[in-house]
């Protein structure tokens, strides 16, 4: 951990994340450093954050990510490619990675944000066959990507419940997925209800699906659960709360320094590739740990 010399400060804000209105946010920031005028900039679309962090970082300015998980992710890939240092305001529905770094609350991320003080983060790099994305927590296929879509259509709830509901619909017409995986250059095929690799413990809104997440440093966690029928699966999604369904016998927690997914039938499920709660791109995609800095407020 290290300190950050502060200059320009910028606050880059998702108006429509979580449920606070757009002056319950700007009084948020007030908090922070109520006797500087810094900029605070609501974006109308992800492209917008991207770019707009990506011009002010060139500029030597600190980039404070206000949002959910996915407008942080935007955020964090531009400071990855400009190393630069970010903050976090965690105003989102699910708020994974703020969760997974300690903070629980929006005071406490006020407060990481005036100690100034940065810590180096873990992350995901997955590679498409055309690009190149990142994922702060977790990434995968499967159920997982299922319930990240549907949840983003569902407005009111928030947090590990709404993921929980998104998962139960999933269950309606549940489907087992063949996938190719490549582990060490070994390839076997894999009929799994979710595949995901893991920098970070929590996923969807609280979801502790990966414990054993930073149990080794340069690896990430990868987890897989065998084909289940509808009521295992609901049994075994209750147990993702507590973190015990690693011990159940269908499912695989295990370590690797990268792997590779490929998509072997043609259902539209089983090649969405999810991460942070948003869509991320399809299969193949080579998952892996980020090796360029990531450098937060915290």
């Amino acid at each position: 951990m290290k300190n950050i010399i502060q200059g320009k400060v910028v606050y880059l804000v998702n108006p429509k994340a979580g449920k606070l209105s757009i002056k319950k946010k700007e009084k948020v920031i007030s908090q922070i450093n109520p006797n500087n005028q810094e900029d605070i900039i609501f974006t109308k679309t992800s492209q917008e954050s991207s770019t707009l962090a990506r011009h002010y970082m060139k500029r030597k300015a600190l980039v404070i990510a206000c949002g959910g998980d996915g407008m942080i992710n935007l955020i964090a890939q531009q400071a990855i490619e400009t190393s630069s240092v970010i903050g976090i305001l965690p105003f989102g529905r699910g708020n994974d990675f703020a969760r997974s770094l300690g903070i629980k609350s929006i005071g406490q991320a006020i407060d990481n944000l005036k100690q100034k003080k940065v810590t180096e983060c873990r992350y995901l790099d997955l590679k498409f066959s055309n690009n190149s994305k990142i994922a702060l927590t977790c990434a995968g296929v499967g159920l997982l990507s299922e319930a990240a879509f549907r949840a983003s259509k569902i407005p009111l709830l928030k947090g590990s419940f709404l993921y929980a509901v998104s998962a139960l619909i999933c269950f309606i017409n549940l489907k087992n997925h063949k996938y190719a995986v490549t582990i060490n250059e070994k390839k076997r095929t894999q009929e799994a209800l979710i595949l995901a690799g893991a920098a970070a413990p929590y996923t969807g809104g609280g979801m502790f699906i990966a414990p054993d997440a930073t149990k080794r440093k340069s690896e990430l966690n990868l987890l897989y659960a065998n084909g289940l029928k509808r009521f295992d699966a609901v049994k075994l999604l209750i147990k993702v709360f507590s973190g015990s369904h690693i011990k159940h016998p269908a499912v695989t927690n295990t370590h690797t320094k990268s792997f590779k997914i490929e998509a072997t039938s043609s259902d539209k499920w089983s090649s969405i590739v999810s991460g942070d709660g948003e869509y991320l791109g399809d299969l193949p995609v080579q998952i892996s740990l980020g090796r360029k800095p990531l450098n937060v407020l915290n």
